[in-house]
């Protein structure tokens, strides 16, 4: 069960060039959204569109685009260099801006409301009513789910679109994106755990206990029937202990290559033989199948167990560095640099591994909002598709979107492999680009009565009397203003040209917010 490690080599340009077809091929930002609207705005606005860019239309392709690239995790590490070439935001991020940036670093993005309601409340409340969420009445969501009657041990598709309007509609947005970083680290997949309530009980433990102590929660997924049924801990025997759990335990969970050797491997098992459970009483000790003689792990000796070797682990000091360096590249970017990490490791030991105090730096810290964040991550293809949901105020109980976002290379529920999915740039490809623009499209065009977006609901109370502003809107609502001035008035320019035309205002606000969606800008955040 054990999956090979994931290499420390450092991309290459000849990567970038095989994941980013468009960016090698030197297309420009404006190059890409003309594109984009050849493959899917309307025939009547095309033309119009093209011609505010000022560029010819590309010649139509017909080679047909290629399968995605699998996602393997022993190939590399994510890398930063994409948001780079996709351009730079030197400017240093106002309050507002800030508040945008931690809305869909720390959750999926915002309505108008409620960008503006934090906005009006200032950064630091905004933080803490993020962290401090069960405060938070959450109760909405729940009735939404309830009143669906969805078989969530059964069917797997029911199960994922359970948890996409969580994230969509949760007025508790952090908790489900730290439910959504968990599920990447501690997880495990359908394919293997099979139907049963499993998945369900394995996703809750994640969105109940994911901000209090780590060491607390590592101790209840070693007892997670899921998680023991994936890496097979539930057949580890004293006579021959099973080393798949006892690996990933300290690879992929809690302290990386380099930081034990096999012999601990060998020692944690033996720790861990006798850990069962039954379908109906959950977890129990095999007394018969436990290994209590003396163990030696990390360089100590005792009659250890599985919550021994825990302990043992949130000791070595590795530990800490290992998951602020998760919980850092997860939500702000790749390759931190030391002084960071220290600062939030002797917050996660001052704490007692507790996580809630380590987020709370982590968005409280310049470093989060500087430079090097904004734009520094790709948007996972269920950030893509729950952003855009969230912030249109699109209706939808996930049934048209399921499949297209398993489409763009992300099945929750379904990583490829133990170390679940790679992300960064990996999420670019030929296939997955394409799959991302038609998104884009049916997002925009929504009219359906399972995915719903009223545009002109949307803008209501909004002062939008000039083709400028509107377009100041939505560049605020879906890029946090990063959209630049030349792109700015390309679809100013855009939209003027429509009047006097057949395209009515709600069509006009579904083209620009179909450009918006495709554009590079919202592929990265």
């Amino acid at each position: 069960m054990h999956e090979p490690p994931m290499s420390d080599a450092p991309p290459t340009d000849e990567h970038l060039q095989q994941e980013v077809p468009f960016l090698a091929a030197g297309m420009d930002r404006r190059q890409f959204m003309a594109r984009a609207a050849l493959l899917a705005l309307t025939a009547a606005t095309a033309p119009v569109f093209i011609a505010a860019t000022g560029k010819t239309a590309p010649r139509t392709n017909t080679v047909p685009f290629p399968e995605p690239t699998p996602f393997d995790g022993s190939e590399r590490e994510p890398f930063s260099q994409l948001p780079t070439l996709l351009g730079d935001r030197h400017a240093p991020l106002d309050e507002a801006s800030r508040v945008s940036h931690l809305l869909w670093r720390a959750g999926f993005g915002a309505s108008p409301g409620e960008l503006a309601r934090f906005r009006e409340m200032g950064l630091q409340a905004t933080i803490d009513h993020l962290v401090d969420f069960e405060a938070v009445d959450d109760s909405a969501l729940e009735e939404r789910l309830a009143a669906q009657e969805l078989d969530l041990e059964q069917s797997l598709n029911q199960l994922q679109r359970w948890w996409l309007q969580r994230m969509a509609y949760t007025a508790r947005p952090l908790q489900e994106k730290m439910t959504l970083f968990w599920h990447g680290i501690l997880t495990s997949s359908f394919r293997i755990v099979g139907r049963g309530p499993y998945m369900l009980e394995q996703n809750n433990l994640l969105r109940d206990q994911g901000m209090g102590r780590y060491d607390v929660l590592l101790k209840a997924v070693s007892r997670d029937p899921a998680m023991m049924i994936y890496l097979d801990s539930r057949s580890n025997k004293k006579a021959a202990p099973n080393e798949n759990y006892s690996r990933e335990l300290m690879e992929l969970f809690s302290l990386g290559i380099g930081h034990y050797t096999e012999e601990d491997v060998r020692e944690s098992a033996r720790a861990f033989t006798g850990w069962q459970f039954k379908r109906r009483t959950g977890f129990y000790l095999n007394a018969r199948q436990h290994d209590d003689g003396l163990k030696t792990f990390l360089g100590r000796t005792g009659n250890f167990d599985g919550d021994d070797i825990v302990d043992i682990i949130m000791e070595q000091p590795a530990a800490a560095e290992y998951i602020c360096t998760r919980l850092w590249t997860f939500f702000a970017y790749p390759d931190p640099e030391p002084k960071v990490i220290e600062r939030l490791a002797d917050v996660f030991r001052t704490n007692g591994t507790e996580i809630r105090p380590v987020v709370r730096a982590m968005l409280e810290s310049d470093e989060f909002y500087s430079s090097r964040a904004r734009t520094a991550l790709v948007k996972s293809p269920v950030e893509l598709a729950v952003g855009a949901v969230r912030a249109l105020g699109i209706g939808t109980d996930f049934r048209p979107l399921d499949r297209p976002i398993e489409q763009m290379g992300q099945a929750l529920f379904m990583p490829p492999n133990v170390a679940g999915w790679l992300g960064g740039a990996t999420w670019i490809n030929s296939s997955a680009l394409l799959q991302r623009i038609n998104m884009a499209a049916v997002l925009a065009e929504a009219r359906a009565n399972r995915l719903w977006f009223a545009p002109q609901d949307l803008v209501s109370g909004h002062e939008l009397s000039t083709s400028g502003e509107t377009v100041d809107f939505f560049a605020d609502l879906l890029l946090g203003g990063r959209l630049s001035d030349t792109d700015c008035d390309v679809l100013t320019a855009f939209l003027d040209d429509m009047d006097g035309t057949a395209v009515t205002l709600d069509q006009k606000i579904r083209n620009v917010v179909y450009l918006m969606l495709a554009s590079p800008d919202f592929q990265v955040v």
